[in-house]
């Protein structure tokens, strides 16, 4: 019987975690238009939004930390917990209704907890999947991360619009606890992590041997680099992009909510590409290519004379942003031993998001309001600069994955079971 290709239908175990994954993000999607638009209809709702912002954000910058501490336990419970306590801190909000400097607060501790699913979760499909299938799973995971962009903001807004924003903050409330019961249906996943120090003195310890193993990897390292000055100039972008709309095309409100979308749109539909096309395509150039396309669609963008034409220029760094992502998934989990995967991928997490808060800090200076189109040359040429200085280390990226450790082989029911399967005992 021929192996079924669709590795959603082929795979449980995987197909359960994608679920999980494209539930929540959709509900995280949707929850965060909900607080800018509660905390903008009270008192001080510029200094509301802005803390609001800040809270989801800060978190993000102790990825390695939160990377040591998934490297530490096993990951299945670790994830569980992080969705269980995102649920508990949304159901709060709902039923609570706190202050402004509560609401900070309990955001705080769901962005940390969405910190330390996210370093975890790192770890999951290098775990669950054979190695052919790695792109594949990748890009599926990016069709769940592009939809929280594309759909949750939508659906934020209706809800909203129809119930108030604590309607779409219950919806996230319950999307984690789908996530929750989905993610009982994986493997347990256990540590494959060495160390034997315990205590937070361990943790930090673990912490800094994954940055040394960031600093010794030449491939990680380029990975990082590269997406940390790649973000500082990819953030120009949306900087600049409303300033291009309504200064330089003329186009007001339409033309910035057309514009945003096309870049949206081309990210999902680079991902649904790749689940047919990346089997058999090397990460190295999907990732590399990927760059060079976001570049050129920017550098593009800055001489579009009309509208469309800018649509067309923003689908092209849309697009390559989207494979970018996926390369960079697949280029990581073949370069990185996966004991130490979730502290790289922590690092990783963090470096994007350094490059975008520097970025939007830095981009001030250009003055995008009145010289739009100076934005994009600058953030398309420095796209471009960063891959000349990054791309010989990731040349170097070995074309096959560190094997890891894992428990003995069991039967897996499914018809077409993969490797990886078995050897986690996957149930349907």
């Amino acid at each position: 019987m021929a192996t079924e290709r669709n590795l959603i239908r082929r795979h449980t175990a995987f197909r359960r975690f994608w679920l999980a994954r494209a539930v929540s993000l959709i509900g995280d999607g949707a929850a965060m238009i909900a607080l800018v638009l509660l905390v903008s209809r009270g008192d001080h709702a510029g200094t509301g939004v802005s803390l609001i912002l800040l809270a989801e954000s800060v978190p993000r910058f102790f990825g390695p930390l939160a990377g040591a501490l998934a490297d530490r336990v096993g990951v299945r419970a670790l994830l569980i917990t992080a969705e269980l306590v995102q649920a508990a801190v949304f159901a709060v909000i709902v039923l609570a209704r706190p202050g402004l400097m509560a609401l900070v607060a309990l955001v705080v501790i769901a962005a940390s907890a969405s910190t330390v699913f996210s370093a975890a979760g790192r770890t999951v499909v290098p775990r669950l999947v054979d190695e052919p299938d790695l792109m594949p799973a990748n890009a599926w995971l990016g069709t769940a991360f592009n939809l929280q962009a594309a759909v949750g903001p939508v659906l934020g807004g209706l809800l909203s619009a129809w119930t108030g924003p604590r309607g779409a903050l219950l919806l996230n409330a319950v999307s984690f606890l789908l996530s929750a019961a989905l993610l009982t249906r994986i493997p347990a996943l256990p540590s494959l992590s060495t160390g034997t120090r315990s205590g937070m003195k361990g943790l930090f310890a673990d912490t800094a041997e994954g940055l040394r193993h960031v600093r010794g990897n030449r491939v990680a390292r380029a990975i990082i680099l590269l997406l940390l000055l790649g973000v500082f100039f990819g953030s120009l972008d949306n900087l600049a992009l409303v300033f291009l709309a309504e200064h330089a095309l003329d186009t007001g409100e339409f033309g910035f909510g057309i514009l945003s979308a096309s870049f949206g749109v081309a990210m999902v539909a680079s991902s649904l590409w790749l689940v047919r096309a990346a089997e058999h395509r090397s990460p190295v150039w999907v990732f590399l290519f990927g760059w060079f396309f976001t570049g050129l669609g920017l550098l593009l963008t800055a001489a579009a004379p009309v509208l469309y034409a800018a649509v067309a220029m923003q689908m092209i760094a849309g697009l390559g942003n989207g494979v970018a992502n996926v390369g960079e998934e697949t280029l990581l989990q073949k370069a990185v031993p996966v004991e130490v995967l979730g502290r790289v991928g922590g690092t990783l997490s963090s470096a994007a998001f350094l490059g975008s808060t520097l970025g939007y800090l830095g981009g001030g200076f250009l003055s995008p309001d009145t010289h739009p189109r100076l934005a994009f040359v600058i953030a398309g040429a420095g796209i471009f600069l960063t891959l000349a200085l990054c791309a010989p280390g990731v040349l170097t990226a070995r074309t096959t994955p560190t094997p890891a450790a894992g428990p003995p082989a069991q039967d897996d029911p499914d018809p077409t079971p993969s490797a990886a399967d078995k050897e986690l005992g996957a149930t349907p």
